[in-house]
């Protein structure tokens, strides 16, 4: 079984070497190893048995990933669950999963109200006790072809999904992206991203490289880059809006010293200016990382122009398919286009998911003759770059004409004056659908929505120009940086409808 495959051969060969560290606490992998026994046999003599579904839920910390290789060993799939999210949401969720069992911290378990036999809390001697136990080491439950996890979906559009993972698919994707990068047992990865969802999966890639994980319960942008020197971190982990906060605690054309060689980020585009300005500060390379929690993680990858391992790679790409899958452009029909032409992103891979769990005619929908259709559209240039234009579910057809949102964001989001900026379609009577720009101003900035059409007069399409410009307190978005459109659009229903007739 993967997860314990990982464990035994770090012990084997490096058992005294940092594997993960949190605050003042660190465990070796020995110590790991040994934690997550102990932790395996407590849960079994509660009655977690092979193939139970087990939620954790929690902010980022050691006993999460105890927890993780814990139940892989026994088999039973972990359902990590973002500590933000409420508990009717959370209810929802489990109900809807079928979880059995409930580990995590304090806080977050409490407001659930169950009963003490289905949850398991961090927070507690006992648990804290398990650690440093010494038990005997027993067997792994699990086989290859058993899933390890359950993860949940970002739900922009809707409930979060439950994605079934098996252990195999996992060794298959974390083979695929070590085989793209240059990561070994000297990596110090500062995860800032939470252990939930699809970021697991990147996470454990490293971790089967030797990577010491380092993590944070709490994202403070000046106690990271405290961290980063105390550590000696070598790669970050990140969504770009964590990054453009850490480039304000930063400040403008600062320099950080640090023992960085890649700061990664993933689940958004990054503003160019942004990227320019963080390379300044930091002075190593980034990694872009394109990855779909159903198509296995990562998909697709570039680092910065100025290493030799990708020269002249174009950075408003997502990058190019690693090693192990295969990635195309399709129609409407599941058949491949020519080079350019613009079509769903679609992606042939061993360590694709199972299945959703518990919605068969939701898993018929996405994965079509064993293709995972992502939902991105875009087009495949000559050299294998892919270039994502929008979400297929974001795409704004307006009297016929293609409207894609990220086009709109990445001009408007020139103007210096704007902090952030979404934008949605909302129906019309006349073109079916228009345009809607959100934009969030920069502290103490003085910007109306006609400075920001007058901006775009020039430099959009008619059909492109937004039909209504409305300026926000923020832009939500969920843990891992994706815009909610929906719940924007419908925050601010009453304007954008407005626009429509206006």
């Amino acid at each position: 079984m993967w997860l314990s495959e990982i464990l035994d051969r770090h012990c084997q060969q490096r058992p005294d070497a940092p594997a993960v560290v949190e605050g003042e606490k660190q465990l070796t992998w020995r110590e790991l190893r040994r934690a997550a026994h102990a932790v395996a046999a407590h849960l079994g003599g509660l009655g977690v048995k092979h193939g139970d579904r087990v939620a954790v839920y929690s902010r980022n910390r050691v006993e999460v990933v105890v927890s993780y290789f814990a139940l892989a060993h026994l088999g039973a799939p972990f359902v990590p669950v973002n500590h933000a999210m409420s508990a009717a949401e959370f209810h929802e969720v489990a109900e809807r999963l079928e979880v059995k069992h409930v580990l995590g911290e304090q806080r977050p378990v409490a407001r659930l109200g169950l009963g003490g036999h289905q949850q398991i809390v961090f927070d507690t001697e006992e648990f804290q006790a398990l650690l440093t136990a010494e038990v005997p080491a027993s067997p792994p439950a699990a086989r290859l072809d058993d899933p390890y996890a359950v993860l949940l979906t970002s739900g922009t559009t809707g409930k979060p999904k439950g994605v079934v993972h098996t252990a195999g698919a996992l060794r298959q994707m974390s083979l695929s992206w070590l085989a793209a990068v240059e990561a070994d047992d000297r990596v110090r990865l500062l995860n800032l991203n939470s252990l939930t969802h699809g970021s697991i999966t990147f996470t454990m890639h490293y971790l089967a490289a030797g990577a010491t994980l380092c993590l944070m319960r709490e994202f403070q942008p000046r106690a990271v880059l405290r961290e980063l020197e105390r550590r000696e971190i070598t790669h970050v982990w990140l969504v770009p809006q964590v990054l453009r906060f850490l480039m304000m605690a930063v400040g403008k054309d600062t320099t950080v010293q640090s023992n960085l060689r890649e700061i990664l980020f993933g689940a958004s585009p990054i503003n160019p200016d942004l990227l320019a300005d963080a390379m300044h500060a930091f002075g190593c390379d980034f990694r872009n990382v394109y990855g779909m929690t159903e198509a296995g993680g990562t998909i697709a990858t570039w680092l910065t122009a100025s290493s030799p391992a990708a020269p002249g790679a174009p950075l408003e790409s997502s990058g190019r398919g690693v090693p192990g899958i295969r990635v195309e452009i399709h129609d409407e029909h599941n058949q491949p286009v020519p080079s350019g032409e613009m079509g769903e992103v679609c992606v042939l891979a061993i360590g694709r998911m199972s299945h959703y769990a518990s919605d068969p005619t939701e898993t018929a929908e996405i994965i079509v003759d064993g293709w995972v259709r992502t939902g991105d559209v875009g087009h495949m240039d000559e050299n294998g770059y892919i270039h994502l234009k929008a979400r297929k579910k974001d795409l704004i057809k307006r009297g016929g004409q293609n409207v894609f949102p990220a086009e709109l964001e990445s001009v408007i989001g020139e103007i210096p004056d704007v902090h952030d900026v979404a934008v949605a379609g909302v129906p019309d009577a006349d073109w079916g659908e228009v345009p809607v720009a959100f934009v969030v101003a920069r502290a103490g900035a003085v910007l109306s929505p006609v400075d920001i059409q007058r901006f775009l007069a020039d430099r959009l399409a008619s059909y492109k120009q937004p039909k209504l410009v409305k300026l926000v307190d923020e832009i939500p978005r969920n843990p891992a940086g994706k815009i909610l459109r929906r719940v924007l659009v419908s925050r601010h229903i009453d304007e954008a409808v407005a626009a429509r007739t206006s």
